[in-house]
């Protein structure tokens, strides 16, 4: 599959100075750094987060990319690692407008909305998923939303996985979210009061996920770690193998 070309977003939809100030705000806020991928991570195709997974994990899976960015993990679940179905989810519209223009034919799909609000989910993003991505992403949905916000967001990421499903996550340090709460006041009220400490497996653990895989990597200075986690069946709470 030919990768697609880039679109010239220069003039896009047009905005007002005040929508246009309120996006900037947002973006920052949530994270949502244009240009994500061409100016902070590795040029690689497909990205190391994902090769670096068994591929019988994303192989004609039903896969929904949380925090998707612009879509390149979106599209590269499919085209390069095989997945049948993948949805790339985004609180910035913007970013979303640019990955639909970027890959107008598919084969994946977006959809705007915050996916930390469990009554947002719509379109393509309703139903179950064999795979949720959940990448460079955490620090930002816990400086938002609180402890409250990421455990309710855990909850609902195993309501929507099949039995035996994934959950890749790549947790930021406590050192990162510092830094982030220093920009903005909001995030730095939110930062004083945080006591979940990441890479939350305590909490995963008791949602119902066993942590199968933990990759220590270093791409370019990104010093993260994934995990993958799974989701226990019904035979693993009766004592039984992973379906």
């Amino acid at each position: 599959m030919t990768e697609p070309q880039r679109p010239d977003l220069s003039e896009a939809t047009e905005l007002s100075r005040a929508e246009r100030f309120k996006a900037t705000h947002l973006a920052a806020r949530h994270g949502n750094y244009h240009q994500y991928y061409a100016k902070f991570r590795a040029p690689t195709v497909p990205d190391e987060r994902l090769s670096i997974l068994p591929s019988e994990i994303l192989r004609n899976a039903r896969v929904i990319d949380l925090g998707c960015n612009a879509g390149k993990l979106t599209y590269e679940a499919i085209a390069h690692c095989g997945a049948a179905v993948a949805v790339g989810v985004d609180i910035d519209p913007w970013l979303i407008e640019q990955a639909k223009a970027t890959y107008p034919d598919g084969p994946c799909t977006f959809e705007h909305f915050d996916f930390v609000d469990t009554s947002a989910y719509k379109g393509t993003a309703l139903g179950k998923f064999d795979v949720v991505l959940l990448l460079s992403v955490t620090k930002w949905i816990h400086l938002n939303n609180g402890d409250a916000g990421i455990l309710a967001l855990f909850a609902h990421i195993r309501d929507i996985l099949n039995e035996g499903g994934y959950l890749v996550v790549e947790p930021q340090p406590m050192s990162n979210y510092a830094r982030a709460s220093k920009k903005n006041k909001e995030l730095r009220e939110t930062y004083k009061t945080i006591e979940i400490q990441p890479p939350f497996d305590d909490e995963l653990k008791t949602q119902g996920f066993d942590r199968i895989l933990k990759y220590e990597r270093d791409e370019e200075g990104f010093a993260r770690p994934v995990h993958v986690w799974r989701k226990k069946s019904h035979k693993i709470a009766n004592g039984d193998d992973f379906k």
